[in-house]
């Protein structure tokens, strides 16, 4: 079935498989059916498009597209088995998948008895149906991402969901990691719910070695926040080369609640994503922080939208990108601030640092105003590394190559710093400094 393409009726006849698979409720199935419409009916994105005009994907044949069903739950990757063993302490809980279907399932009792859920999707929707449905019932994406995202949605064959009780405040982080080990087409998601007064820290790992064949992705995550909810989401993108690869973001904060979202994105042959904050409740709270280390002839495209649909709203942005060889990345950041949203604050910043003369970053930050009492700026930077810098750590003893890698890693470390769990702040961090390490500079 993997090879089934997506015209009618085989399309439909797929989603079914589906839905029949993960033993969905009808609704469910009809859900999907309906974001497969969507998908049918949208035209592929224009690169005439604004927010299309910097990542062409007219060479993709997305109908020939699709996930496979797997007939019998597929192994753990030992390489993948490494990573999760490689940092297992001091974790809440991790789920691992393998081309959609899961691989790998720890929850710690301490977790488990605080009456958080955090399972596989066809797990979760069993136990709670009702709170997934009233999520998904609530997403809408901007029309620019339309098409990518219903197929997501369409064709997301597993994926992780997390909901935390009211009150309950999760002290150890969990993860997830999303893998591809022969699928030609991969649709990860993930369903965020935080209760009223709740609290936890989340890794959405989407990672592989390098792959031999292209392959294609298309992921979504919904974050929820309740009122008073605190939620860390950190999404750590390392796809091999050959993974062509697009994500769409959706966190919808309620009154109080504050989201801390970290977007790390170090793989991928070509990787765009869309990071949406949607603070609709006076007193929200929302930081939006990136991370993006380029090499070889990576390309990164990636938007950020902080909407304050109300006043008394706060968001504040920083992205940094660093870039060699041949690597390009485009940044595009939107603050919209909705008429009457008086007294909401909002800062976007974004810092390009270009270690190559033949790599290329481009900034470009909007603001849409309608209203007269804000705070509202923004900034950003494109510049070489600063020989007086490189000189100084020189003088000090420094090769030219670790002086580079040393002022690199320093561009980079205060967002990694924000991961407030340490686990996961080391994994991640040992991650980025290993590409690091990995290139002349």
């Amino acid at each position: 079935m993997g090879n089934t393409l997506m015209t009618s009726p085989a399309g439909l006849d797929l989603i079914d498989g589906i839905s029949r698979h993960l033993n969905e409720p009808e609704w469910a199935c009809t859900f999907r059916r309906e974001a497969w419409r969507r998908f049918m009916e949208t035209p592929i994105p224009s690169p005439k498009h604004e927010h299309w005009r910097r990542t062409d994907i007219s060479h993709l044949n997305l109908d020939s597209l699709a996930p496979s069903v797997p007939g019998s739950s597929p192994a753990l990757p030992a390489w993948l088995e490494d990573v999760i063993r490689g940092r297992s302490r001091r974790i809440g809980g991790t789920l691992a998948f393998s081309d959609g279907a899961p691989v790998y399932n720890h929850i710690a009792d301490s977790v488990r008895r605080s009456g958080v859920l955090f399972a596989d999707w066809a797990e979760a929707i069993q136990r709670h149906p009702d709170a997934i449905r009233r999520a998904l019932e609530g997403a809408d994406y901007d029309p620019a991402d339309e098409k990518l995202t219903a197929m997501a949605r369409a064709y997301a064959t597993g994926g992780a969901v997390l909901i935390v009780p009211r009150g309950v405040k999760v002290t150890l982080p969990l993860r997830t990691f999303f893998t591809v080990d022969g699928a030609r087409a991969v649709f990860p998601h993930t369903l965020v719910i935080l209760e009223e007064g709740s609290r936890v820290t989340l890794l959405d790992g989407m990672l592989s070695p390098d792959l031999s064949t292209p392959v294609f992705g298309s992921g979504v995550a919904d974050l929820i926040l309740g009122e008073g909810a605190e939620l860390t989401y950190v999404l750590f993108q390392q796809w091999g080369r050959g993974m062509e690869y697009f994500h769409h973001q959706r966190a919808v904060l309620g009154r109080d609640s504050h989201l801390t979202t970290i977007t790390v994105a170090l793989g991928a042959s070509v990787s765009k994503a869309t990071i949406e904050s949607v603070l609709c409740s006076p007193g929200a709270v929302s930081d939006m922080l990136g991370v993006v280390f380029g090499d070889g002839d990576q390309h990164f495209d990636h938007h950020t939208v902080q909407m304050h649909m109300v006043g008394n709203t706060t968001s504040d942005l920083l992205f940094k990108v660093a870039l060699d060889e041949r690597s390009y990345s485009a940044y595009s950041g939107l603050i919209r601030i909705d008429l009457g949203a008086q007294r909401a604050n909002a800062y976007q910043r974004n810092e390009n640092l270009v270690l190559s003369r033949h790599a290329h970053a481009e900034t470009l930050p909007n603001l849409e105003i309608e209203a007269n009492d804000v705070r509202c700026t923004h900034g950003a930077t494109v510049a070489p590394v600063d020989p007086e810098q490189i000189f100084y750590l020189m003088s000090r003893g420094l090769a030219p190559r670790d002086a580079k890698r040393l002022i690199v890693e320093g561009f980079l470390q205060p967002v990694l710093d924000r991961i407030s769990a340490k686990s996961l702040r080391d994994m991640v961090s040992e991650k980025v400094d290993q590409k690091i390490a990995s290139r002349r500079l």
